[in-house]
């Protein structure tokens, strides 16, 4: 555990550090424009990611007809529901796992911040020792700026960013930009329970969030909330506002407009797709007809 722990610090938590105070040192000496800055550079750096994150999210938005048609179709036989599910998402070029992407990538980046803002941008002597023990040697404001002054204009007040904020106005904040992110980014509705799920999974997890930013520091809330901003800009302009501006169609041009699955529907007696005993009866009396209706060779006379 010893290892996994300075492997930790190595490679994550002590760039982290240096550059917040990196970022502190240029941006006036504001701890809370580091992180906006630190948030718009992690942004940019997994820039492709969620282009690819985007882009996806609007494949599956157009693919949930076809989705729900399959399921109607094969409701009584799941194999081959999911069978046919992911050969769509074949034809389409889809992956179910694509929007997940970007996030898992910048989980490692969330626990980063969260130890720094612990450890080192803390006001008790404790983190000013390990701060200064974390700082490298080659940093040319290294011991110029410190201590840090983690505090910054708020509406009331002012806010300590390396403390939880004691008012709800940063939590709610956190809340309402995850509640919009996810109405943007929210599929249209197929089914009334489809629906339902929506409707639960859009108000739990930001008042799961917004809970977690009243125990947080708020830094990691700031964090947050300005991830969130830039991800609802970027979807806004890249596939259209979705349900978060009633009125303002979908824009669905940049997105590839996926293929109609095929679905095989084949009778137990071989016939054709889509014809029922009525038109296979009528098709072989007509058939019959045919046959019976033919004319016939006149003989010539004998001579």
């Amino acid at each position: 555990m010893e290892v996994v722990g300075d492997i930790f610090i190595f490679l994550l938590l002590q760039p982290m550090l240096n550059g917040l105070v990196m970022l502190y040192s240029l941006l006036f000496e504001s701890m809370a424009l580091a992180i906006i800055a630190l948030t718009v550079v992690v942004r940019v750096a997994f820039y492709p990611l969620t282009i690819k994150q985007l882009q996806s999210s609007a494949k599956m938005q157009a693919l949930q007809p076809q989705m729900q048609e399959i399921r109607n179709r094969y409701k009584n036989n799941p194999q081959l529901q999911q069978r046919e599910t992911m050969k769509m998402y074949r034809e389409a070029g889809v992956s179910p796992l694509g929007c997940l992407g970007p996030m898992v990538v910048q989980f490692p980046i969330w626990i980063g911040l969260y130890w720094a803002i612990i450890k080192g941008l803390g006001n008790l002597p404790g983190s000013f020792v390990y701060l200064s023990q974390r700082l490298y040697s080659w940093l040319p404001v290294g011991g110029e700026v410190l201590p840090l002054n983690t505090e910054m204009p708020w509406i009331i007040g002012t806010l300590d960013l390396s403390a939880p904020d004691p008012t709800p106005l940063m939590p709610l904040l956190v809340a309402a930009s995850t509640w919009a992110q996810q109405r943007i980014m929210q599929p249209p509705a197929m089914t009334d329970q489809q629906r339902q799920q929506q409707q639960i999974m859009l108000f739990l997890f930001p008042i799961m969030l917004g809970f977690l930013a009243f125990t947080f520091p708020s830094g990691l809330a700031l964090y947050w909330f300005v991830s969130n901003f830039i991800t609802i800009g970027m979807q806004g302009f890249i596939s259209g506002w979705g349900n978060l501006i009633p009125g303002r169609p979908r824009v669905t041009a940049n997105a590839t407009t996926p293929p109609t699955p095929q679905l095989e529907t084949r009778s137990n007696d071989g016939s054709e797709p889509g014809m029922d005993g009525e038109d296979r009866r009528g098709s072989d009396s007509a058939r019959t007809r045919r046959t019976r209706t033919r004319p016939r060779r006149r003989r010539r006379p004998r001579r």
